[in-house]
């Protein structure tokens, strides 16, 4: 008995021992790898004389048991200002120095980031290659600009030596700040953000003051406020930077809509005098007579701003011009609509016969034509007018034209090119108009991208981009006005003028002039003219009324349905329409597919932000 109750004191014993020696053990080994935490975190602020913030850091964090790579100390770097709209105040950093205690990884990466409209400047610190566990300490110096706040009796350095950014608890804080001066009062905030709670401790002797904080929860932030005597350091002054503002970019003040509105008239007027210098046909000087066949004295002139004259009636096209050559002249351009009524005209000379194929499903089905050459080309045809016809008959003497789409559109464009070089032969242009275009056109687009240019530096260097403006109005006026930039030579504007009464002789055709031309038989010789000048309505429905015979158009021309006007009218129209379509139709494409005085709190000052793991 007395044994057996001697041994169980004596377990006892042993296992309160055993207890006592493990309980240290225990507690140690929940305070190393207990939950994620700042052990203690300590700040070093010193104020050069120059004005100049430097801070070090010291940072002992615990990882705890879950591995991580290492922290992250993000640095408020840029705030919006109220005192002055559209700026921000910047608090330019350097990082100097960042060090770890031996086996924790200290690379670090400065990277840049916005939270809530604040700028932040985050220190990476840590390998992504390796993690760690447990507690590590962390030291970190770097240099802070334009901190320091002037009032009238003091200066003064408002910063959050720790900001409310740590997502984790910190157990102690401490910070000291050394002035270039006698500090003349101190103040300390603690809490949540804008708390106006005093933290732990705040004290001061001589240049130094010291603050202290027992416990931070995360989000919580430690703000500390040091006054000085005006002189220790220059005149503070906020550092300020404008954000950027397109409306502010183009502020309308007295200069710059002044100098803005001269340089745009300056434009417009520049404009009108190329307009008016090169833009302009010329003409035989003389009587109206003399402007339509040449003059014997051969003086020349340019023809007048915004000149209008009446031109007398042509009966007959000038000079025996082909209609292809007549839209051509009329406005510089080599239209499908011209090699449709060249077509048109080749079936009219006998040289091919086109044939209406009626649509499967009915007459609301569009239909189709088919050509068939007559004969071969000749001595008598232009040199468009062979290639065009030797293009449609390349593979036999027949063809339908909806065989022709998508294979026909490049031969479209040697022929449309062949047709303007016989205009130039004519000596019609001044120069070739697509040379004139492209020249006009490029230069265009050439001062366009120089006024963006400048438009683009005025609006991120100045708030004068309204002086842009002009710049980029003259490159819009060129490039477009590069149309109207051809020239006629004299010869060329007194064909013109007769082509002009030729096109009112198709274009008002009174049964007078429809019964001239009848009894010359020249409805279908005129046809592919009033299909250039866009009247194949009009020319047929002059006709329409008379009494005799109608035309017999079945040697060039063969309807599904009997002939009337009204119908050989829209037979022909749709087949100018399919023809200029199909000519010159390409394959589809295959491809798919950013204090003091009550006004201090926690969160305040410059400064501050936070961090994490990661």
């Amino acid at each position: 008995m007395g044994c057996g109750r001697g041994a169980l004191f004596g377990g006892l014993a042993g296992l309160v021992a055993v207890l006592a020696l493990a309980a240290p053990a225990a507690s140690k080994t929940t305070a190393q790898f207990g939950p994620e935490q700042i052990r203690n975190y300590v700040v070093d602020v010193r104020i050069e004389p120059t004005g100049l913030v430097r801070v070090h850091e010291t940072i002992d964090y615990d990882f705890g048991v879950v591995p991580k790579h290492g922290i992250f100390r993000d640095v408020p770097v840029r705030f919006d200002y109220p005192p002055k709209a559209n700026h921000d105040r910047v608090y330019p950093i350097q990082v100097e120095s960042v060090k770890a205690s031996e086996g924790t990884p200290a690379d670090y990466t400065l990277e840049s980031g916005d939270v809530d409209g604040v700028g932040l400047k985050r220190i990476k610190i840590g390998d992504p290659d390796r993690t760690i566990s447990g507690q590590h300490t962390y030291d970190i110096t770097y240099t802070l600009r334009g901190v320091l706040n002037g009032f009238a009796d003091h200066d003064e350095l408002n910063l959050n030596a720790i900001g409310p950014g740590w997502t984790v608890p910190i157990q102690r804080a401490s910070v000291t700040v050394e002035a270039p001066a006698d500090i003349t009062q101190v103040a300390c905030f603690s809490g949540p953000l804008r708390s106006t709670l005093p933290c732990g401790s705040a004290t001061s002797s001589g240049t130094t003051a010291t603050f202290a904080q027992s416990t931070i929860p995360p989000g919580g932030a430690l703000t500390v406020v040091v006054g000085m005597p005006k002189g220790a350091v220059p005149p503070p002054r906020p550092i300020l930077e404008e954000r950027f503002n397109l409306g502010t970019a183009f502020s309308v003040t007295p200069a710059t809509a002044g100098l803005g509105g001269a340089l745009l008239v300056f434009v417009v007027l520049l404009f009108a005098f190329l307009m008016y210098r090169f833009g302009r046909d010329r003409r035989y000087h003389g009587s109206a007579v003399d402007q339509a066949f040449g003059s014997d004295s051969g003086a020349e002139e340019y023809v007048p701003v915004l000149h209008h004259e009446e031109t007398p009636v042509e009966f007959v096209p000038p000079d025996n011009l082909r209609p292809g050559q007549l839209g051509t002249l009329v406005d510089f351009t080599a239209n499908p609509l011209d090699v449709t009524a060249t077509i048109v005209d080749l079936a009219v000379r006998g040289y091919l016969v086109i044939e209406e194929i009626p649509g499967e499903g009915g007459f609301l089905h569009k239909p189709d034509w088919k050509l068939t050459k007559k004969k071969e080309a000749d001595a008598q045809l232009k040199d468009y007018e062979r290639k065009l016809l030797d293009a449609l008959f390349e593979d036999g003497n027949e063809v339908q034209l909806s065989d022709l789409r998508y294979t026909f559109h490049t031969k479209m464009e040697e022929i449309q090119g062949a047709l303007i070089e016989d205009a130039q032969s004519q000596g019609w242009f001044v120069r070739l108009p697509s040379t004139t275009r492209m020249q006009w056109g490029c230069l265009g687009v050439l001062v366009l991208l120089a006024g963006a240019g400048l438009m683009t530096l005025l609006i991120i260097f100045t708030h004068a981009a309204l002086l842009g403006i002009p710049l980029l109005v003259a490159g819009i006026l060129l490039t477009f006005g590069a149309y109207w930039m051809p020239q006629r030579t004299a010869k060329g504007t007194a064909v013109l003028r007769r082509t002009e009464g030729f096109r009112r002789f198709i274009n008002e055709s009174e049964k007078e002039r429809a019964r001239f031309a009848e009894q010359k038989n020249l409805f279908s010789e005129y046809l592919p003219y009033a299909i250039v000048f866009g009247a194949t309505g009009k020319w047929a429905a002059a006709f329409a009324g008379l009494d005799d015979q109608p035309p017999d158009t079945s040697s060039w021309y063969i309807s599904s349905t009997p002939f009337t006007f009204l119908a050989f009218s829209s037979a022909i129209d749709g087949f100018t329409v399919s023809t200029s379509g199909t000519l010159t139709s390409t394959p589809p494409s295959t491809s798919g597919s950013s204090g003091f005085s009550g006004g201090g709190f926690s969160g305040g000052g410059a400064g501050g932000g936070g961090g994490g793991s990661w």
